[in-house]
């Protein structure tokens, strides 16, 4: 009896010091899980955004090409052919019109066919494109962005008519067509998918939805049957289920269509490693329970260290700090357990680390968007120079200023590709360089690449930071002529890329503190652009690889690049 007793206190004391287990793991559990649900939501939300403003930004732009060419003169006095005078005059009138409309047409990555009609005169001057022509039969008034349906090939269309008309397309002198083709938008749609997306399309209630080219349709139209006509917000998420599987689904409304940007992320089947975990922690603690009582003594004599430890490391969990593993791992059966407690700790720090990095390229898209802003400062100098040039009848050095902003801006605003090769960053930093050189007249630059690193693929804009800190910072209060550096060498298969300057230079303290805080970025900020080029490279590259500052040779600093090409 004696015995039974001494067996039954330790059994029920056991089972009451494995409870707490059970319950903090639950609520640990329940926790890392509502975490990740809330995550892995933002996450979603904040592309489909990103992905909708971007189309909002491509409609403005379309929105004021029609605009400027609405309220330009020769677009208007082509309405009235009379009042132009002779033949020749009217010739260089359509000729100045025809290269406005085209030029307008080939700026951005979405194309779109720009038209100019006039009904009373029976002429149409269009751009040159390989998209559908003008629909036979154009809408009688006025319209915003609309949709229309056409075996052909669907597309959006706005119409802006001179004098305004509501009435018949013949009632007006001159009308001013855009027409955006549904493939350019489910082209965007694919290369959005392809950045990390799910699997993304555009919806408005009654119609069917606009896919990307690699869609899974089946699956879309289930989900969709969960889809209300009528939304309470522009955005927001809603759960679904198709067949055994449950669904988060995003939306975000474009103001410009009225339609919505819709994708869905399989939250079951995200979370089943999560439940199998669960599962399995809830069956070893049962089992741990069953053996317990056929080792009562044993479990006595060695539990009460192991279980203390055990709770301190359940408590960590559940503050946060999910980097803690167990170590001195017992005998016998807690060994077993500890095992399986550090096998949810790497799990769920994986499961964390995942969406770290999720934000990470939520931020990067957020940066892509930043970069199609054009710096006004830097856009009103280089437009003064090459007026300045016109009207010194220096003409070539107009044609050149003109072409190298044209050439950069095309560049750093085509945020579609995560990489380019190094050969293409170099000639945008040329392109850059030439511009300041015109500017500021105070430096000059070389480039010395070994040509086998200009194939490489590099992350986009990775030395316009730099050159742009040279020459904001490097040659201010420089009295002397400056210089630039770019060389790239490789020794077998690290690479690396400086960029050295005859500047003022810096003191070696300085220099170092800007180093630690080059390192130093934190997950939830990105202070400055050097800042930004370490991350990116770190993050592409591994640990090892990324942006350090040193003294240059020629006086001034030197930023090196370096990483390894096996990475």
């Amino acid at each position: 009896m004696n015995n039974f007793g001494i067996f039954a206190k330790v059994t029920s004391t056991l089972f009451i010091l494995l409870t707490p287990i059970l319950i903090l793991y639950a609520i640990s559990n329940r926790t890392s899980v509502g975490l990740l649900k809330d995550e892995i939501m933002k996450v979603k939300q904040n592309q489909i955004e990103t992905f909708a403003s971007q189309l909002d930004h491509t409609l403005f732009q379309l929105d004021t090409y029609q605009k400027m060419l609405y309220e330009s003169t020769d677009v208007r006095n082509l309405a009235y052919p009379d009042l132009l005078g002779d033949v020749l005059q009217k010739y260089r009138t359509v000729r100045t019109v025809s290269e406005e409309i085209n030029r307008l047409a080939g700026y951005g990555d979405w194309k779109a066919v720009i038209a100019v009609s006039y009904p009373k005169a029976g002429n149409v001057i269009k751009s040159n494109s390989s998209l559908n022509a003008l629909p036979s039969r154009l809408p009688g008034g006025d319209m915003l962005w609309q949709y229309f349906e056409d075996p052909a090939g669907s597309y959006f269309m706005e119409v802006l008519s001179y004098p305004r008309s509501s009435g018949s397309q013949d009632d007006s002198d001159m009308r001013v067509i855009v027409k955006m083709d549904v493939a350019e938008i489910k082209s965007a749609l694919s290369d959005f998918k392809t950045n990390g997306s799910g699997d993304p399309f555009l919806y408005q209630p009654g119609r069917a939805p606009i896919y990307n080219y690699s869609s899974d349709r089946k699956l879309i139209d289930e989900l969709l049957a969960g889809f209300k006509p009528e939304l309470p917000m522009d955005d927001g998420y809603f759960l679904s289920k198709a067949g055994h599987l449950s669904y988060q689904i995003h939306y975000e409304k474009v103001d410009s269509l009225g339609w919505y940007v819709v994708d869905y992320v399989p939250i079951s089947q995200i979370m089943a490693p999560i439940e199998r975990n669960r599962t399995m922690f809830y069956a070893i603690s049962s089992m741990m329970l069953f053996m317990a009582m056929f080792l009562a003594f044993v479990v006595y004599r060695n539990v009460k260290i192991p279980f203390r430890k055990l709770m301190q490391s359940m408590n960590l969990i559940e503050k946060g700090i999910y980097s803690i593993r167990m170590k001195d791992r017992p005998k016998g059966e807690f060994r077993f357990l500890y095992d399986r407690f550090n096998s949810m700790a790497s799990r769920i720090e994986a499961l964390i680390e995942d969406v770290f990095k999720e934000q990470l390229r939520s931020k990067e898209a957020t940066l892509k968007q930043l970069q199609s802003q054009i710096n006004p400062h830097f856009l009103y100098n280089t437009l003064a120079y090459i007026k300045s040039m016109i009207e010194l009848d220096e003409k070539e050095a107009a044609i050149a200023m003109t072409m190298n902003l044209s050439k950069y801006y095309r560049y750093t605003t085509k945020t579609g590709k995560k990489l380019a090769t190094l050969e293409e960053e170099l000639d945008m930093v040329s392109h850059y360089l030439e511009i300041n050189c015109s500017l500021m007249d105070g430096f000059e630059y070389e480039v010395e690449v070994e040509p086998d690193m200009l194939l490489m693929r590099v992350p986009r804009l990775i030395l316009q930071p730099i050159v742009e800190n040279v020459i904001l910072h490097g040659f201010k209060n420089q009295s002397g002529f400056g210089m630039i550096r770019i060389k790239g060498t490789m020794n077998g298969l690290h690479a690396r890329l400086t960029v050295e300057d005859s500047g003022v230079g810096i003191e070696q303290s300085a220099m170092e503190a800007m180093n630690v805080r080059i390192r130093s970025a934190n997950n939830e900020e990105i202070e400055s652009g050097m800042q930004n080029v370490h991350q990116r490279m770190k993050l592409m590259y591994g640990d090892g690889s990324g942006l350090v500052l040193r003294e240059s040779s020629l006086g001034g600093v030197s930023a090196e690049l370096s990483w390894n090409c096996e990475e």
